[in-house]
């Protein structure tokens, strides 16, 4: 816990400079299950949020935030910071972060781009991993395509992969893929969403799934203008929930 208070203060410092203005964000709660094969499964609840702030000229800073917790778990926690420049054809930055649960914390770090088209994002984000505490550190690379039907309703797909050494239980490849959805009401700017994930490994044999639904406040426009000019970053980096 030491340890990821220091780095949310550090990230905060970074991300939130003193001349910053507030531009675009959301608060939500979410709920969900997760199914390890041969494991059983584990409801899990919580909330999350993001703030983007503007910078000079076109930068753009970030801040992503996540608590999570389960019945039969302790207290999760997720912090990321972002720096990178938008324009009206994509995007290009950077992000570090960090999560805490089981008083074990793993540092993430990486960096993140996105493509704009007229009714679709391209985005992809390649990391590094770092846990001292479980002796286990790892690379890897998300992608992600967003559709818009229209300004407030968008549907995703996401495919990642990712190598992970640790150390004495051995190497192992985990693919993960999944499907989300995002609806904000034309009367309110509440969104629900829900998603869907699957994660595996290659040598461990173990599989995984993920079902989750949330609602969100959101500040700062319509779907399409947080991906656009928002705090649009967190589930591409994986500090928020796919939805």
């Amino acid at each position: 816990m030491r340890n990821w208070i220091i780095g949310a203060a550090a990230l905060l410092a970074m991300a939130v400079p003193g001349v910053a203005a507030a531009q675009t964000g959301y608060a939500g709660a979410t709920f969900g299950n997760v199914d390890v094969d041969g494991a059983g499964d584990a409801d899990f609840y919580g909330v999350e949020g993001a703030v983007a702030f503007a910078g000079s000229g076109s930068i753009v800073f970030e801040v992503d935030a996540s608590i999570t917790d389960s019945d039969d778990t302790d207290e999760g926690y997720g912090l990321t910071g972002h720096v990178y420049s938008r324009s009206d054809s994509g995007l290009f930055g950077g992000f570090v972060g960090i999560g805490s649960s089981n008083d074990s914390d793993t540092w993430t770090a990486g960096l993140e781009a996105s493509k704009f088209y007229t009714n679709w994002t391209l985005a992809g984000a390649v990391f590094y991993a770092n846990n001292d505490d479980a002796d286990a550190d790892g690379y890897g690379v998300n992608a992600q395509a967003r559709y818009f039907v229209h300004d407030n309703f968008r549907v995703q797909g996401n495919l990642g992969w990712a190598t992970v050494d640790a150390g004495g239980a051995g190497d192992d490849d985990v693919f993960s893929y999944g499907l989300g959805a995002e609806y904000q009401f034309a009367a309110a700017p509440i969104s629900i969403g829900a998603g869907w994930n699957h994660f595996e490994g290659d040598d461990s044999g173990l599989e995984a799934d993920t079902l989750s639904v949330g609602i969100r406040y959101n500040w700062g426009g319509s779907l399409r203008d947080r991906d656009r000019s928002g705090a649009s970053q967190a589930d591409i980096t994986g500090t928020g929930f796919l939805f």
